[in-house]
């Protein structure tokens, strides 16, 4: 099986406790692979002080202030022995993230996700959240609310569970998870979303594994024996509830997990299985999506 490359680590902050956490398990990976970690943060200038820096052609107390906290970010960084660039770019922390990928191909987006809030406050954010999510073209491993702190810097993994909604899309995760156990040394664990058929239709079921095998096997032709066998996947399907259960209290290492887009009505609506799982996981998730043509 060929070796994952990251050696480009892209991890975007916004200064939050959420983000320092995340920045914790983007360096551990930028341990393990060698790779090199660019942080990155969005300045929003109010009208005023766009309006000063244009008038005076000098940085806004604001602009200072972002890039002297980014600065310190990079030095902390900088003593583990990583290479370390930082990057501050104007507008929302969204679109500024999307352009950043856009441009550096990272082999890796590493985000801190806020938990879920009532008001438009928690639209505002899971919807930026989620399109990043499901619009990136590179791996993403997302830190949610929930993930325990103290973070053991030899990334010591218990498991890792590659969990998908039984799609072709969905199967772009498969490698990655194999890759990041042989990696990590640790077992891997499939857990499938079951979709209804399972209950109500045998055939529908049978074809819906024929179908993700079959994407599976494009991008995992020496796993063919074992991870691209129907029934082998027919064995692992639990209802979402079950799944989502078990991410908010057992989970002791890394979620896989490939993911597809939805409607914009379904990302405000926040009706993604995907992101449920990372707002309530107690461990990080790293998200696959694949490209339109593996679909």
């Amino acid at each position: 099986m060929n070796e994952l490359k990251i050696k480009q680590i892209l991890f975007a902050t916004d200064f939050l406790e959420s983000s320092r956490l995340a920045l914790d398990y983007a360096v551990v990976f930028a341990q393990q692979f060698k790779a090199t970690v660019t942080l990155l943060h969005a300045v929003e200038l109010s009208p005023s002080a766009e309006e000063a820096e244009g008038a005076t052609s000098r940085a806004s107390l604001s602009r200072i202030a972002a890039e002297e906290r980014l600065e310190a970010f990079a030095a902390g960084v900088c003593r583990t022995g990583l290479r370390v660039k930082t990057m501050v770019e104007d507008g929302t922390p969204c679109q500024v993230i999307l352009n950043a990928v856009k441009t550096l191909a990272p082999d890796l987006l590493v985000l801190g996700v806020h938990g879920i809030h009532r008001g438009v406050g928690h639209l505002l954010i899971g919807s930026n959240t989620e399109k990043i999510l499901l619009t990136v073209s590179c791996p993403t491993l997302s830190v949610g609310a929930h993930v325990l702190g103290g973070v053991d810097l030899s990334l010591k993994l218990n498991e890792i569970l590659n969990c998908s909604d039984f799609t072709p899309e969905a199967a772009a995760a498969g490698p990655y998870a194999l890759l990041l156990g042989e990696e990590f040394g640790v077992p891997v664990e499939v857990c499938h979303v079951a979709p209804k058929p399972f209950d109500q239709d045998l055939s529908a079921a049978q074809q819906l594994a024929d179908d993700y095998c079959e994407a599976l096997r494009r991008g995992m032709p020496e796993a063919a024996d074992l991870w691209c066998t129907p029934a082998f996947h027919l064995r692992h399907g639990l209802e979402p509830d079950r799944i989502l259960k078990r991410a908010e209290n057992e989970i002791d290492g890394l979620i896989v997990l490939g993911v597809r887009a939805v409607s914009q009505l379904g990302r405000h609506l926040h009706t993604s299985f995907a992101y449920q799982l990372l707002t309530r996981a107690v461990c990080p998730v790293l998200s696959i999506r694949a490209a339109p043509n593996d679909s």
